[in-house]
């Protein structure tokens, strides 16, 4: 409920918008909000739950883009898409640049930027009051280093998940509580439990206790 989630931080690609694969959203025309994401993030606005998003955009460190291009333009047309979608605003946007072979305390599965978030909003003393929404095992991995309770969504590279649930006829939300719960064995032991959902509504609806939107 909402008295549960004291801070929502997002993943960015896969969650909010259209993951379009290696090397990300280098140029803005790529740039695709997922379907009832800005209403989502409007319900956690009209909620009074703060909202941060937690993304590594190694791209930057491998100079495929600047650190300028996506602050300014990147997530200057994230905000905007939001905001006329539904009226919705984000809060800081944490992001991870260097690239996977540079050694990073905060780029994911790293807790770093989490941990920051969380102190941002005074939650450094109580991170399980946090949530975090993301679709990869390295976001789960982040939540679980920080005490941030995980919920993994079947968009990005989630899809893999919702289809092997779907093979197996298994309803969500689901909970993966050890690794004979989950059907694809990529979740690490540290991840657990994770609970599962379609999408980035449909995890705020039930986290925040309130009818489907989309």
């Amino acid at each position: 409920t909402t008295r549960d989630v004291a801070l929502a931080l997002l993943d960015r690609d896969g969650v909010i918008n259209v993951d379009v694969g290696a090397p990300g959203v280098v140029d803005v025309a790529q740039f695709e909000l997922i379907d009832g994401a800005a209403r989502a993030v409007r319900a956690l606005n009209d909620a009074g739950v703060p909202t941060a998003v937690v993304t590594n955009q190694t791209a930057i460190g491998k100079g495929y883009v600047s650190a300028a291009y996506v602050e300014d333009v990147v997530h200057g047309e994230m905000r905007r898409a939001l905001r006329e979608d539904a009226g919705a605003t984000l809060g800081e946007i944490y992001y991870a640049h260097k690239a996977r072979d540079e050694p990073c305390d905060r780029r994911k599965p790293a807790p770093g930027m989490v941990v920051e978030a969380l102190a941002a909003n005074g939650l450094a003393d109580e991170p399980s009051r946090a949530v975090f929404i993301g679709d990869t095992v390295t976001d789960m991995q982040a939540a679980a280093r920080a005490g941030v309770r995980r919920c993994l969504v079947c968009t990005g590279y989630g899809e893999v998940m919702g289809e092997a649930l779907r093979s197996k006829n298994q309803r969500l939300p689901y909970r993966i509580t050890t690794r004979a719960d989950d059907p694809t064995m990529s979740l690490p032991d540290e991840c657990f439990p994770v609970e599962v959902y379609e999408d980035l509504a449909h995890a705020v609806c039930c986290l925040l206790a309130v009818p489907s939107f989309t």
